[in-house]
């Protein structure tokens, strides 16, 4: 059964801590973490790999040194001697997701802010926006957000590197599974080739994930 993990983060980490979780990392995979200029995207993409490393140890029983984390040509993570294993990452904000199952799998979390609602219309798929305008004014932003997060945790999915734009996800939910939850001022989408969904989402710390790894 697909399984979510989420945790969050506000304060910088400290800076042996920041070493320990890299030295887990593959070369390449710290590489393109301190390439980032703010500390805030390396540390959320260094917390997503320490969320995907974690899991795969405790969930297999194997120890980090088993397995290596690479990247296809689109970007997506995948390990190359679990082929039964997928995963995807997300994060906005304070909060880093992690999505794994048996089969292909996406999550999309956004923090939901003010914008130009009237950017819906040359946004949302045609049925979205009427269903939007419908809404009371504290839900429209929400049914916003939960369709741009439905949209990209397919594309996510597919991990094919194509964008599609969310006026033309109109069948999405003839070719796929989707659930959502909302997290604080958040909301998060995941999307399943099956629906098998786990409704509770297990949240973690930093020092419990390095305690699965160590």
């Amino acid at each position: 059964m697909l399984k979510i993990f989420a945790l969050k983060h506000s304060t910088k980490l400290d800076s042996l801590v920041f070493q320990e979780i890299l030295s887990y990392l593959d070369k390449g995979e710290q590489e393109r973490i301190l390439k980032f200029y703010r500390w805030q995207d390396a540390e959320r993409s260094l917390l997503g790999n320490l969320i995907i490393r974690a899991t795969i140890c405790d969930l297999f029983q194997v120890k980090n040194s088993d397995f290596e984390v690479f990247r296809n040509e689109m970007g997506k993570p995948y390990i190359n001697n679990m082929p039964q294993v997928f995963f995807n990452i997300s994060h906005s904000g304070h909060w880093i997701m992690g999505a794994f199952d048996s089969f292909p799998v996406g999550i999309d979390i956004e923090q939901i802010k003010p914008l130009d609602l009237n950017m819906g219309k040359s946004i949302l798929a045609a049925n979205d926006y009427e269903e939007m305008l419908k809404m009371k004014a504290p839900d429209r932003l929400k049914h916003f957000y939960k369709c741009w997060t439905l949209s990209e945790s397919y594309q996510k999915m597919l991990g094919s590197g194509v964008t599609l734009p969310l006026s033309s996800t109109n069948n999405l939910y003839d070719s796929a599974f989707f659930t959502n939850h909302i997290i604080d001022d958040y909301i998060l989408s995941i999307c399943s080739s099956h629906g098998l969904f786990s409704e509770r989402i297990i949240y973690t710390d930093t020092e419990q994930l390095l305690n699965l790894i160590r």
